[in-house]
């Protein structure tokens, strides 16, 4: 959300409300004008009007440290699941029931800790899959208290990304502790489906200690 935008928008909304402030005023100063005849009235009206219209500019301003969802990615034929925008299986090697389980965890940790675990496969093959694993993150809005996961399935190789927020308590140590723990054993497998249900399950468990 724009600053500059919400800024502009108070303002007019006080204005406004100084406008028709004056104009009770006006009305008040005129004969028949009744109880609105006292300035001391009209003056009080005035601002409950113009704290209201504030009340309205801070209700719209954003709030500090959340991320807003962003608009889910357009990803095309390889984006087979319905739900979340946060799950991009381009490798399709995740069943839909895995990722209904995967949207609904998301859906658990944004209620409870106003997080999220993005989830990517990918056939990408080369070495730097963490700056792919920090591209999809850009581009499904990911936040500092956020993470990612990455599956290369073709290039047999994995990545758990944590937000920039995160990792002086979650560090780039605990990254590969969690991917060894709860993600090797079925990934080696090529049960990737059941490899990150195992992390995400984990890392679901640890958010709840870390904010509990």
């Amino acid at each position: 959300m724009n600053l500059g935008i919400f800024a502009v928008n108070e303002f007019v909304l006080v204005v406004l409300a100084v406008a028709i402030a004056g104009a009770i005023l006006g009305f008040a100063s005129v004969k028949g004008g009744g109880f609105l005849k006292k300035q001391g009235v009209a003056w009080a009206i005035t601002g409950v009007m113009v704290l209201c219209a504030i009340g309205i500019g801070y209700a719209r301003a954003p709030m500090a440290g959340t991320r807003e969802p962003a608009p889910a990615p357009d990803y095309g034929d390889s984006y087979h699941w319905e739900g979340g925008q946060f799950l991009l299986d381009n490798a399709d090697v995740l069943s839909d029931r895995t990722l209904r389980e995967l949207d609904q965890r998301n859906e658990r940790l944004w209620n409870n800790y106003n997080v999220t675990i993005g989830v990517v496969t990918c056939n990408y093959g080369r070495d730097d899959l963490d700056q792919y694993a920090m591209k999809r993150a850009e581009e499904m809005g990911l936040g500092g208290y956020d993470m990612i996961v990455a599956l290369d399935i073709s290039g047999d190789n994995y990545w758990l990304i944590q937000g920039n927020d995160l990792r002086r308590d979650f560090t780039d140590a605990d990254c590969t502790d969690y991917a060894n723990e709860y993600l090797e054993y079925w990934f080696a497998r090529g049960n990737y489906g059941d490899a990150v249900l195992s992390l995400t399950e984990a890392l679901e468990a640890w958010y709840g200690s870390y904010f509990g």
